[in-house]
């Protein structure tokens, strides 16, 4: 048996499958409430997401804020009503539609502010992704996906629109800081679809409405509305995701990046210095302003 081989044989009996999590509900005055989820309760297998909030949003909420260290990203759900306004210190200005997503790398540092229209109930997800330390020190950028440009893949019982990266031979948007792949998807009753996952890779999965059965080579678990879980890095597996009734289910998956950083807010350094170098750099103004 090569060296090779007993990696995979031992990957092969070696769980996947982390456990069901329940997320944190987050109510912030009249106009947001949200499902939170935190990568401390994943037992490192979110690795390289770091938070996930599942929110609706129908007022302004946040005050304009710094980021840096990570990518955050907005993912709006269809069922969304109106629009989101998006605007950054990278002189961006933007009204994301239902279906749409937004990528800020934050990278070295940046600032946004996100409040719905006059009237939008904005439903959405909001997530934290970690970069990678050769990454921090970057300029921020951003990566907006419009909704008539996702590729959606249909069959026996889904419906799953390829928001990033890829699933089966359905190519999303690229562009990201590092390879992610994300997966906004319906089943039906008795509905069924299988992802690959790449050798590497880990997921985090989300039953946004409805029950859902996932199954990764013989261990399986059901995530109930509102649940997570994580299936951790190994060799090339398939996920395979069942419903009995009907369900919305997101799935994210990445590369791990497994290296220690120091987090305080929305900031995610990997110094306590970096972090303080960004604070003073926002209090001066380095990253641009937010358009009026």
């Amino acid at each position: 048996m090569t060296a090779l081989e007993t990696i995979h044989g031992a990957d092969a009996l070696s769980p996947r499958l982390g456990e069901t999590v329940l997320g944190e509900p987050h109510r912030i005055g009249s106009n947001f409430s949200a499902t939170h989820f935190s990568e401390e309760v994943f037992d490192g297998r979110m690795d390289p997401l770091l938070m996930v909030d599942h929110f609706v949003m129908t007022g302004p909420t946040f005050e304009p804020h710094l980021h840096a260290g990570i990518s955050a990203v907005t993912v709006m759900f269809e069922d969304a009503t109106g629009h989101f306004l998006n605007r950054d210190t990278l002189g961006r200005d933007v009204a994301l539609e239902p279906g749409d997503l937004y990528w800020l790398a934050a990278a070295s540092g940046a600032a946004h502010e996100e409040r719905p229209a006059e009237g939008a109930r904005v439903h959405a997800l909001q997530v934290f992704v970690n970069l990678p330390a050769r990454l921090k020190a970057q300029p921020a950028r951003a990566l907006h996906v419009r909704a008539a440009d996702i590729p959606v893949l249909e069959g026996r019982g889904h419906r799953v629109r390829v928001v990033l990266g890829q699933s089966g031979d359905v190519v999303g948007a690229g562009g990201t800081p590092e390879e992610m792949t994300l997966l906004d998807g319906f089943l039906q009753p008795g509905g069924a679809f299988a992802h690959a996952l790449p050798e590497g890779r880990q997921a985090w999965i989300y039953a946004v409405s409805g029950r859902v059965s996932v199954r990764c080579r013989e261990e399986e678990r059901l995530l109930p509305e509102g649940g997570a879980l994580a299936v951790g890095a190994g060799s090339a597996a398939e996920i395979i995701l069942e419903a009995a009734e009907a369900a919305h289910v997101v799935l994210m998956a990445g590369r791990p990046i497994r290296e220690p950083f120091v987090k305080r807010g929305p900031l995610v350094m990997s110094t306590v210095a970096d972090v303080e170098r960004a604070l003073a750099g926002y209090a001066r103004g380095a990253f641009g302003r937010i358009p009026a």
